[in-house]
């Protein structure tokens, strides 16, 4: 998205670049991930050379932003901009007139308040309950008909009867206020059956309750976006993997579908690290295989080939934006394209794939794409960016770009992370 690069001080990005060598484990990688030579990069770890202001630049787009602002805060940053006297005096004229500026802009506000409820959580939620009205939460026909029919994704009847079952058990009755919102914040909460239930579900039902009130006019737009803030959905927070996917594990399991002459296998298997979508998804564009296609896409104001190529990479329409498991595209390497078109519509079943490749202790395609997915942040840096290429759509700022200049930002950027894996596995 276009970021204003930070401002790092020579010791910041000395500190930050030393971290990063620990990470990477070799000059090599570093040094290409950074878009330096081995010799300058050798230098500036050396202390042997101050490090280049377009390298500071560089380090603060690979760094994730969570990690960077730790380097980066502190009374030293508040008196460098102006913040801080010399006798440790805030102008907070100043700094409330630049929070002011900057909740007035939608993307940087969904920035400040994700921020917030990260590391200032209870803080948030406690100041949030006390301005929070007053109201009961009582299941009505209206709002079974509105999970039913009018929502944007409606729920089936099972899922109904489910939500239902849960929320007469647990939140019939109950008050908004700061005592339900701790309730739903912790792992599991004391129903009326005097039994402990997770509350993965709850907040989930929760968040529609919230939604369908905003609908029909009984909460603001303020409280209904801070509500939801406040209270998560069942999946936040979810690490990207709780196992630790190593290069040489990638390196093993290609090498063995190659060995073991399954380059059907091998080519899904590209796909999906270079693509860093679903194994779904890519078992799907292969069996259905449709490159001369042409579809009208409303998001981007035009009509657009399944398969568009550039000089070094395709990438291919899925359509599939608004699904529960979304995807845009898939992009992929041109020369891959040869491969596709000899296996397309040949692929075996999800089910006996999985099974091939656990008999020769292959890694499973959903680590694959795990790796593909950290090694992408790694590169590209830019959320909107790399959320758009790996059809993350759900996840993109409010107030994101319209998509066409995402897919221009994706396509000036996904060159470099295809050079980073030709790089890492020879492929």
């Amino acid at each position: 998205m276009g970021h204003m690069p930070c401002v790092l001080e020579e010791w910041q990005a000395r500190e930050i670049l030393h971290r990063l060598y620990k990470q990477y484990g070799s000059v090599r990688k570093l040094a290409s991930v950074l878009g330096v030579s081995k010799s300058t990069l050798h230098r500036c770890l050396k202390n042997e050379q101050s490090i280049p202001p377009i390298l500071r630049v560089k380090l603060c787009t690979i760094m994730p932003e969570e990690e960077l602002v730790q380097y980066l805060k502190g009374k030293e940053l508040l008196k460098k901009y102006g913040l801080l006297d010399e006798k440790n005096r805030l102008n907070k004229t100043l700094l409330l007139a630049l929070l002011d500026a900057i909740m007035q802009e939608e993307t940087m506000k969904e920035t400040v308040l994700n921020y917030l409820l990260k590391y200032y959580k209870q803080d948030l939620v406690q100041h949030l309950s006390e301005t929070l009205p007053k109201l009961e939460l009582r299941w009505t026909s209206d709002f079974e008909k509105w999970l039913t029919e009018k929502k944007s994704k409606p729920i089936s009847r099972q899922t109904l009867k489910d939500y239902k079952n849960i929320w007469f058990k647990c939140l019939e009755g109950k008050v908004l206020g700061w005592h339900l919102l701790k309730q739903l914040e912790a792992k599991k909460m004391m129903c009326f059956d005097n039994n402990y239930h997770p509350t993965g579900w709850l907040r989930q039902i929760f968040r529609h309750y919230v939604r369908y009130l905003y609908s029909i006019g009984k909460i603001d737009w303020d409280t209904y976006s801070r509500l939801l803030i406040a209270v998560p959905g069942r999946r936040y927070g979810r690490k990207v993997s709780q196992k630790v996917i190593r290069e040489k594990e990638v390196i093993l399991t290609l090498n063995t579908l190659s060995e073991k002459g399954r380059r059907d296998l091998l080519t899904l298997y590209k796909l999906m690290l270079f693509s860093g979508i679903r194994f779904m998804h890519v078992l799907e564009v292969l069996n259905n295989w449709r490159p001369h296609e042409e579809l009208y896409i409303p998001y981007l104001n035009r009509n657009l080939k399944r398969l568009e190529c550039k000089e070094d990479f395709c990438r291919y329409y899925l359509g599939k934006e608004n699904s529960i498991k979304p995807a845009g595209f898939m992009f992929f390497p041109k020369q891959l394209l040869p491969l596709i078109n000899i296996y397309r519509g040949k692929m075996p079943r999800r089910r006996r794939i999985s099974k091939i490749v656990r008999k020769w202790n292959c890694l499973a395609p959903k680590y694959i794409r795990i790796y593909a997915l950290r090694e992408m942040k790694r590169v590209i840096g830019d959320n909107d960016v790399y959320r758009f290429i790996v059809g993350k759509f759900g996840e993109l700022s409010v107030s994101a770009r319209h998509y066409m200049d995402l897919l221009e930002e994706a396509d000036s950027v996904y060159p470099n992370y295809i050079h980073h894996i030709q790089q890492l596995f020879e492929v």
